[in-house]
């Protein structure tokens, strides 16, 4: 029987809606408020007609727009307008007695039926507010408003101070798009305590503007009046210790809020959150609930009314009385109205930001504040919080490519007017560590004087707490590091000097020996010399080698070889001109040593002539010094560097030690020829000087970097002259110094800071105009160029040398067999006569035997000595043109003659001959 009533009432309520159109009049680009009135609509079974207006709110149009839907009979208007335009849609809805419903928050007091305004009236926000001071317990506050604001809803708060001297109360406005000035002003004057009465839309402005200044920290405090401040991401804000309080009239346990929030996320295809719904979108559900309501009770016939004839709607009064005094319970809680129209009796909850969130901490109803302040556990309030969303003060100095003032057509103010690599440098660790800045500017890094014991410039204010940071090329120096902290270094660089690129010279009188480095020549020669001995070596110990003088006598008393120092001299060096020679092995170890002394010669003169070209028409540089040594000596050059930098300290602590020869002890920076620029305003001065005299300017690394890339025609002679670091400054043992180091670390892993680096010193503000500069100068062919060609020469030598060594164990082998001696007492004798480096004549070994016959003993070994010879006759004849058979005749009746009987000659004659 229950299910059959609440079917019955369901279906009375729906047919009571089904047919009836709800107007409603917003801004042309209010679309949230559109889409909310038609979600509302279709949830109690309602039509729509929605009218737009402009910002400007003509009173023709308005009239218009109220006229159109009283032609079409609405049941009632729902206004999103507000201010002049409400007033205007009240007076047409007074004389048509057509039902107006307004969501915006209304300074409108007139006394009329016709009128119901949703939004809190200024008496409860100002009992409310008044309850919060009260328990902060504020002895003085500042009220910050928006400009064209009533101030309705803080108007009983302004006499606070009027009768009593309880409390002190100021005012100020916030005019324009930027709020900073006036905050700054706030600021300077000690105030800590602010209520802000501002629309919704201006609170993310006036929120980031009260950081960007430092009036986010733990001393200050606020009272947000707009019920909107907690749907807005505050996570940037929780840890800065600021105490932040608002009001919030939405009731997100309400039943309906799930299926408005589907259906709003449906008609705008978005994602929102209950928790993230403006307060305005919710009035327009509860202005469209209570018509519903109303019209339950009531039975009303739509009727269409003409503005003209000055008609009015019969049920117009009925409905308007039953929306007034019917309780209903809307999503933002209960709806209770006083006579006027006007929603005088709300139930708020009271919201605070902690490091863990929003938390609720107390209720306003039955206008009584009550205050339940939750307890927040320590676990949810992590290290991050000291750094999170506090402002500091940033130290910078307009040193390209570290900072610059931004160029834009624009007026641009705070952190927005510079940009460059420590810019962008904090701002990646700001996004890191979540804390906000402000920027100021000092050209001064910090001295100290002797006299007065004293600090100056960015040192003296992170030592007075005047800054957090001072960010810019600030080298970590050991004085510096006495006075303040540093944190990890960000980038490690050297002092150099910067000089104009010399003109062009033609090449060097002997420029052809560059070819090889100076080593690869002196190997070469050790080798040359080295092989030629290898070669005799080989030649002596090499059985085929010892050939007879005198082919003519077939068993000579001694034999003759062809390896003699000149002659394996001639032989190396005839190969490495490409000339070849008359000398040729015999053996195959020889051979095999000749031949890989070939292709090492090949690959030589290959790469010689390859590379040769280039080293004779290649026009160089040359620079008038290479170090600091070398223009110390030049008397011509001037040279100097930045008044109070590093750079100069640099050289005024290394010219203490007199008795050293380097320039830099010697008081190098204080001779005649320094030019000292002073801070950083005049660096064009000097690259002007660079460019147009011969004039050395000693700067740090990275600097030199960024000016080459801008100035095509300077360039970093010699390297760099020491190492140092930039880092972040900060105060002695500041608790700021290991998240800083963290955060720096981090973009180092990532490779952020090389790429900021990459795009302010080659892409930005004129890099990369010179482009990669080529070396032009012709690269010569060290050792490790060519290691290859003697490795190879190496190997094939030592396989030489195996191999001759075996042939001369055969030799003496087979001697020893036939002479039946010992192996070892061949070997002796063969070692003996090879060692002693005698001359290249070997007497033919002739032991006596039992028969006597001296000439059959040698003969065997004559055998094996004359073999080669016969041979080589026999190529010899062929070459003149006579007949293999021919040679051999004649080579058979050779006689003993008188000719051949001279020894001297029979040399000479072997010595001349030639092989093939």
């Amino acid at each position: 029987m229950y299910i059959i009533l609440v079917f019955v009432v369901i279906s009375l309520q729906c047919a009571n809606s089904r047919g009836k159109t709800i107007g409603g009049i917003f801004y042309e680009d209010d679309e949230e408020n559109k889409a909310a009135l038609l979600s509302s609509a279709k949830m109690y079974q309602f039509d729509t007609s929605i009218k737009n207006v402009s910002r400007s709110g003509e009173v023709i149009e308005i009239t218009r727009n109220v006229c159109e839907l009283a032609q079409e009979g609405v049941v009632g208007i729902i206004d999103g307008t507000g201010g002049r335009s409400s007033e205007n849609i009240q007076a047409i809805c007074d004389i048509l007695e057509l039902p107006h419903v307004t969501i915006k928050d209304s300074d409108m007091y007139s006394e009329t039926w016709a009128l119901l305004s949703l939004f809190p009236s200024p008496v409860v926000y100002n009992k409310v507010l008044e309850a919060l001071i009260n328990v902060k317990n504020w002895q003085n506050f500042t009220i910050l408003y928006v400009k064209g604001s009533s101030l309705m809803r803080v108007s009983e708060l302004l006499q606070l101070g009027n009768d009593t001297d309880k409390y002190t109360v100021a005012v100020r406005e916030l005019s324009g798009d930027n709020y900073r000035d006036v905050l700054i002003n706030a600021k300077e004057n000690g105030y800590t305590n602010f209520i802000v009465d501002c629309p919704s839309h201006n609170l993310e402005q006036i929120l980031l503007h009260a950081q960007q200044v430092g009036l986010m920290a733990d001393e200050h405090s606020y009272i947000f009046v707009s019920p909107d401040l907690f749907t807005l991401d505050l996570s940037r804000y929780r840890y800065g210790g600021v105490n932040m309080t608002g009001l919030r009239l939405a009731n997100l346990e309400n039943e309906h809020f799930g299926e408005f929030t589907e259906r709003i996320n449906n008609e705008t295809m978005e994602s929102i959150e209950p928790e993230e719904i403006k307060t305005e979108v919710l009035l327009i559900h509860d202005a469209v609930e209570i018509i519903s309501q109303a019209l339950r009770k009531v039975k009303v016939v739509p009727q269409e009314l003409q503005c003209e004839e000055y008609d009015s709607w019969v049920y117009g009064s009925t409905l308007m009385n039953f929306m007034k005094t019917n309780t209903v319970d809307g999503i933002t809680r209960k709806l209770i109205f006083n006579g006027l129209g006007q929603r005088t009796d709300t139930l708020f909850d009271i919201l605070e930001l902690t490091p863990a969130g929003s938390q609720v901490i107390g209720t306003w109803e039955d206008n009584k504040l009550v205050i339940k302040r939750p307890y927040v556990p320590d676990a949810e309030i992590g290290e991050e919080s000291i750094l999170r969303n506090k402002t500091l003060k940033v130290l910078i100095s307009l040193t390209p490519p570290y900072a610059y003032v931004k160029e834009s057509s624009d007026k641009l103010e705070g952190n927005d007017r510079y940009e460059g690599f420590t810019i962008d440098l904090i701002d990646q660790i700001s996004d890191i560590l979540g804390f906000n800045y402000i920027f100021e500017k000092e050209s001064d890094y910090g001295t100290l004087n002797d006299k007065t014991g004293e600090w100056s410039g960015m040192v003296a204010q992170l030592m007075n707490d005047q800054a957090d940071l001072a960010i810019c090329d600030l080298t970590m120096t050991v004085s510096r590091q006495s006075a303040i902290d540093f944190s990890t270094p960000f980038m490690t660089l050297g002092i150099g000097i910067l000089f104009k690129e010399p003109s062009k010279q033609p090449p060097a009188m002997f420029s052809f020996m560059a070819v090889f480095s100076k080593e690869v020549w002196y190997y070469m020669l050790l080798i040359q010399l080295g092989l030629g001995v290898i070669m005799i070596f080989v030649g002596r110990i090499s059985h085929k080698e010892w050939q007879n003088p005198v082919p003519c006598i077939e068993q000579p008393e001694e034999l003759s070889n062809q390896f003699s120092f000149a002659n394996s001299i001639w032989l190396i060096i005839g190969s490495v001109m490409q000339q070849g020679s008359e000398i040729a092995p015999i053996a195959l170890a020889p051979r095999m040593i000749t031949s890989v002394w070939w292709f090492f010669t090949m690959v030589m003169v290959a790469s010689y002539v390859g590379i040769l070209v280039a080293f004779l028409i290649v026009e160089k540089n040359v620079l008038p010094f290479q170090n600091v040594e070398e223009l110390f000596k030049k008397q011509s050059i001037m040279y100097g560097a930045k008044e109070n930098g590093s750079t100069l300290q640099f050289f005024s602590v290394n010219e203490c030690d007199t008795s050293s020869s380097s320039p830099l002890d010697q008081g190098f920076i204080k001779s005649a020829e320094l030019v000292v620029f002073i801070g950083p305003s005049p660096l064009p001065i000097f690259l002007t000087t660079c460019e147009n005299s011969m004039y050395a300017f000693f700067s740090e690394s990275t600097g030199i970097e960024y000016y080459k890339e801008r100035h095509c025609d300077l360039l970093q002679v010699g390297g760099l002259l020491d190492s140092k670091s930039y880092g972040i400054g900060m105060k002695k043992h500041s608790q700021y110094k290991k998240y800083i180091d963290d955060a720096l670390l981090q973009l180092k892993e990532k490779g952020e800071i090389q790429k900021l680096k990459d795009l302010w010193w080659k892409d930005k503000r004129g890099g990369g105009n010179c482009g990669e500069k080529q070396n032009v100068d012709p690269k010569q062919l060290g050792l490790k160029n060519m290691l290859g060609a003697f490795v190879v020469l190496g190997v094939g030598c030592l396989i030489g040398l195996v191999i001759s060594t075996l042939d001369m164990l055969w030799g003496v082998f087979k001697r020893s067999v036939k002479y039946s001696t010992t192996f070892k007492y061949e070997l002796i004798e063969e070692l003996k006569f090879v060692l002693t480096f005698s001359g290249n004549v070997k007497p033919v070994k002739r032991h006596p035997k039992p028969d006597g016959s001296a000439e059959k003993l040698s003969l065997g070994e004559e055998k094996d000595e004359i073999r080669s010879l016969r041979s080589f006759r026999s190529g010899r004849s062929g070459r003149s043109g006579r007949s293999a058979h021919s040679s051999d005749t004649h080579h058979t009746h050779h006689t003993h003659s008188s000719r051949h009987s001279s020894r001297s000659m029979s040399v000479a004659f072997a010595k001349r001959r030639e092989y093939s």
